[in-house]
């Protein structure tokens, strides 16, 4: 049984747009054209097409590409936040149909995701905000979730911020709250935006030991959207690209810097140049 299993899913927008950015941009897809007042026109814009993909139980996966090509995207249609227009997607073997494809369905099935900001309530300390999510489903006495809580802050190390606000940690120690909180609902899948965005490298050396410690000591599944290449070597998982509105096959670190494809050819073209011991 996998964890994530993704069947031929497709999405798309409807968006206003001018004549003459269609004329301009010969690379604006549409599916759909309609008028829609002067000089505009309506256009189904197609964004994810033919998505097909498979996570293992307990396995880590990296999902790379250009800025602005709709990886985000992906990560909010897993996580409920969006609806595919088409395509099946299956959780741990169980299919959820579309009209069921809610951020509520998908969280009962202990799907968790951590957002690229963090998203911390800026009126809560470290602890309220990890604990929240237990506090809002009712999972667990104070007592058992003050007992949750501690473990999560303590996988994270984050234990000695717990009275602190979001705005008086570092950017660093954000992400790392923001963890705790989604791993404290025990995810069995867990969605990660550019977890590594914004760090220097000190924190960035400190943050990947302890996303891996998920996948060791809990066995859980996670998927990470990023720029930070280095970060499925270091991690020692696959890595996927979203290319042409579509998932390539994955592979490990190794494969893609040797690749003749053009795409990996520019990805990695930095690592190249600098010659870094990879």
């Amino acid at each position: 049984m996998n964890a994530l299993r993704i069947e031929n899913m497709n999405f798309s927008l409807n968006e206003v747009v001018s004549l003459d950015k269609i004329k301009k941009n010969f690379s604006y897809r549409m599916t759909h054209l309609e008028k829609s007042g002067k000089n505009k026109v309506l256009v189904e814009r197609s964004i994810l097409e033919n998505v097909n993909f498979q996570l293992g139980l307990g396995e880590t996966m990296c999902i790379g590409g250009p800025s602005g090509q709709g990886k985000s995207l992906l990560l909010r249609i897993l996580a409920g936040l969006e609806a595919p227009n088409s395509g099946n997607l299956y959780y741990f073997g169980e299919h959820i149909p579309r009209e069921k494809h809610t951020a509520l369905q998908i969280a009962s099935r202990q799907v968790g995701m951590v957002f690229q900001n963090g998203a911390l309530i800026s009126n809560l300390s470290v602890r309220n905000n990890v604990a929240l999510p237990l506090r809002y489903h009712k999972r667990g006495t104070e007592a058992e979730i003050a007992e949750r809580v501690n473990m999560a802050l303590d996988l994270m190390r984050v234990r000695e911020e717990e009275d602190k606000f979001p705005f008086m940690l570092s950017i660093g120690m954000q992400k790392r709250v923001a963890i705790a909180r989604a791993w404290v609902m025990d995810p069995r899948l867990l969605l990660m935006d550019e977890p590594t965005a914004g760090l220097d490298n000190y924190n960035r050396r400190n943050l990947l030991p302890l996303i891996d410690n998920m996948r060791t000591l809990f066995k859980t599944s996670i998927i990470i959207v990023t720029h930070d290449l280095m970060m499925a070597q270091e991690l020692g998982c696959k890595i996927c690209f979203l290319e042409n509105r579509t998932l390539t096959e994955p592979h490990y670190f190794d494969y893609w810097l040797h690749s003749k494809e053009l795409f990996a050819q520019q990805f990695f073209r930095d690592l190249r140049n600098r010659g870094e011991n990879i």
